[in-house]
């Protein structure tokens, strides 16, 4: 027996210490974590997906390893993204075949395993190493990862449903907390797995006590040894930024007044403008969809990174969406049907090819817009040539084409959908870090500082979908 809770103890803390969805600060894979963990079986098709598409992916990079680290990190990252996405088409494939009613419920997050987060920080990292020592990183991350998806499940299914994996185990009588299998519910059960789980890691052992402190306090602590509380200066609303708020909001207001004199742009207005309205508040990106919180938790600690990456994300997403239809509807559906008249066997190239083509089209897109911003505008580029380069990895990119363009929508529905999810993003991202700014806590390492702010946005989410309730008139 004691063997036996030796291996046990010794199993836990392997895929428990470093996990980077329970007990890690990094704030890797939380968007996939909160979208499928409503039901057990979303959860473990997911699990089993993402350790699948990395060791498969990592095989076919290792023999290329070289070549691959010497290419710089824009490339380095597109050539990854291409390659994990070959396997996750093959993996959506296989899925659809064998367990088609999960794969018609978390289709969408299965493409997204393409920008995961976690999937791709493995295999960067497995090729510094040997390739055994690569595998053992890769089944350390993807066990915990689904671990930690079957965990948030085993809490969320029952309370919500009353099931596991179809079998009632509460009884009729038993009230359903509804709010469990809504994305509100998917923040605060991760946030309380977080907060909760912690105490029981450190007494067993599992996860060791971080020696870490706030900022302030280990540079006072390094200087005299004592810990010395320094207070930040405040910082208003500049007269400047103020005027030019009014000046746009009238703008706006005016706008809106002249269109409605223009019977055409007045009836492109009545159906787009609901559009833009539901991307924004009703159906966002964030709040409801539960995605690009990686990039989101991690650039909210300053605000002025925060919303230089927002304008970032607001551009890429609605170009290179748009210029993601175009290439589906005059590329590949073109292609599909020229292909059709000469082959026995009706391929719809836009069915199979799609997730890849659409991460070339990010991926290219996002060179080009670097290079010219660094030629024409440099010091645009400059002030966000750095977070240019991270947005080939925000999932909310390949989700805004995702989402809408294989569904048949129309080109300015798709832009303005995406322009929408965009400014979504940026709105959260920009209040999350002003909230963290005033200092509403006092975290004690960066693992309890991302746990608060995960709290933060279930608040958000919870207010969002309260608003969304509200009908308009």
């Amino acid at each position: 027996m004691v063997g036996l809770k030796r291996s046990v103890r010794k199993v836990s803390k392997y895929f428990m210490r470093d996990n980077l969805i329970l007990t890690a600060g990094a704030g890797l894979g939380f968007c996939s974590s909160l979208a499928v963990t409503n039901k057990l079986e979303n959860s473990l098709t997911m699990g089993i997906g993402v350790t699948l598409v990395t060791a498969g992916s990592f095989c076919m990079v290792y023999p290329f390893k070289r070549l691959i680290a010497n290419a710089g990190t824009h490339h380095k990252i597109s050539l990854l993204m291409i390659i994990v996405s070959v396997f996750v088409a093959i993996f959506g494939f296989f899925a659809q075949a064998f367990v088609p009613a999960i794969t018609a419920n978390i289709k969408a997050y299965i493409d997204l395993i393409t920008t995961n987060c976690i999937v791709l920080a493995v295999i960067s990292e497995g090729l510094t190493v040997d390739f055994w020592e690569a595998q053992k990183k890769i089944l350390k991350a993807c066990f915990g990862y689904s671990i930690a998806l079957i965990l948030l499940a085993f809490l969320r299914e029952p309370l919500g449903f009353g099931t596991v994996m179809g079998f009632h185990v509460l009884s009729d009588t038993f009230p359903r907390v509804v709010l469990m299998v809504t994305p509100v519910g998917g923040f605060f059960a991760l946030a309380a797995f977080r907060l909760l789980l912690r105490p029981f890691l450190l007494k067993t052992g599992i996860v060791c006590q971080e020696s870490s402190h706030c900022e302030c306090a280990s540079a006072a602590e390094a200087s005299s040894g004592a810990p010395v509380l320094t207070s930040r200066p405040k910082q208003g609303i500049s007269r400047t930024s103020l005027i030019a708020l009014g000046l746009g909001a009238c703008l706006f207001v005016s706008l809106i007044i002249n269109i409605k004199t223009i019977p055409t742009l007045h009836q492109q207005f009545m159906v787009l403008f609901p559009v833009l309205l539901n991307a924004l508040f009703f159906d966002g990106i964030v709040l409801s969809k539960l995605l690009g919180l990686c990039p989101l938790i991690n650039k909210s600690r300053q605000i002025d990174a925060a919303w230089k990456m927002g304008v970032a994300v607001i551009i890429v997403t609605t170009l290179s969406t748009a210029l993601n239809w175009i290439v589906y509807q005059h590329v590949l559906v073109r292609c599909s049907d020229f292909l059709s008249h000469y082959s026995p066997i009706p391929l719809r190239l836009e069915n199979i090819f799609y997730l890849t083509v659409f991460i070339v089209t990010i991926a290219v897109f996002v060179q080009i817009l670097s290079v010219l911003l660094r030629k024409f505008a440099k010091n645009v580029y400059e002030q966000m040539g750095q977070f240019l380069e991270l947005i080939t990895v925000n999932c909310i990119v390949l989700a805004s084409a995702t989402f809408t363009i294989p569904t048949g929508a129309k080109f300015l529905v798709t832009t303005v959908t995406a322009f929408g999810y965009g400014l979504h993003w940026m709105m959260v991202v920009v209040w999350l870090a002003v909230l963290r700014r005033q200092r509403l806590f006092v975290p004690t390492n960066a693992w309890d500082e991302d746990t608060i702010a995960i709290l933060l946005l279930g608040i958000m989410a919870a207010i969002f979908t309260g608003i969304g309730m509200i009908h308009l008139f």
